[in-house]
């Protein structure tokens, strides 16, 4: 529970053994916050306007070659310009549409499209 901003959670050099596992965050407000070398399965993520992208390095080629609104161009392009040991990067949608100027329907579907967006109501 709470609001993270900006978080690492797990460890950079671990990768045997992950820090963080069976985590319930369905209830906390993420926004640039990453998980680090983990195993998805068991990690529960929060609900929209909360968003998850998942392997996010595995997305930029798809980000980079799409027209995004400006301020959501940018962010995806931080977002997915990560290495591989980051495994999920959380943002706020509601944080992107006031940004923005959009609506979060306008900003779902946009989102929508990004391979390894995973979307919770």
């Amino acid at each position: 529970m709470g609001k993270y901003i900006g978080c690492d959670f797990g460890d950079w050099e671990e990768m045997d053994r992950s820090s963080v596992s069976e985590c319930d965050f369905s209830s906390a407000r993420l926004q640039d916050c990453r998980l680090l070398n983990c195993d998805m399965k068991g990690i529960l993520i929060p609900k929209w306007p909360c968003f998850c992208l998942l392997n996010p390095a595995e997305a930029r080629d798809f980000v980079i070659s799409q027209q995004w609104p400006k301020k959501i161009g940018l962010t995806l392009d931080i977002y997915t310009d990560s290495d591989r040991e980051c495994v999920a990067i959380f943002g706020d949608a509601s944080v992107l549409a006031k940004e923005s100027g959009l609506s979060l329907s306008e900003i779902r579907a946009l989102l929508q499209i990004i391979p390894g967006v995973n979307i919770v109501d």
